[in-house]
């Protein structure tokens, strides 16, 4: 005589599977924002790295810049209206955007942070 069990999932393989699928379709549509990393050093101490990041058109990215520097930092991207504000010293700020129009955005320091701030600019490229 054979017996028919049930099984019955637990609840840790029941968030696991979901965990699994839900990463599985976020990749599949692409709705994970692409994460790109912004250094903020002052120029004579190597500026922004990398001085040229890029994107694609329509999809988000989540931009974390991270001031590495003794000084105090801030970014500006006025072509999309980008603003992390002061970044002092060791702090980051992550700014989340997606950019609809193609083409090369400047992006700067927005706080004095040495003799050769006027120096300190970088390029977005949106493809």
């Amino acid at each position: 005589m054979h017996r028919k069990t049930a099984v019955t999932p637990s609840f840790a393989q029941l968030v696991s599977v979901t965990s699994v699928l839900a990463t599985i379709a976020c990749s599949a549509s692409g709705s994970q924002p692409t994460t790109v990393e912004l250094l903020a050093r002052a120029p004579e101490r190597g500026n922004w790295f990398p001085q040229t990041i890029e994107a694609k058109q329509g999809e988000t990215v989540n931009l974390v810049i991270r001031n590495v520097d003794p000084v105090t930092h801030g970014f500006y991207l006025p072509g999309l209206n980008l603003a992390a504000g002061e970044i002092k010293a060791g702090d980051v700020r992550e700014l989340t955007f997606t950019p609809h129009t193609a083409g090369e955005y400047s992006f700067y320091c927005s706080a004095w942070c040495s003799d050769f701030h006027m120096h300190m600019r970088g390029k977005l490229i949106v493809r």
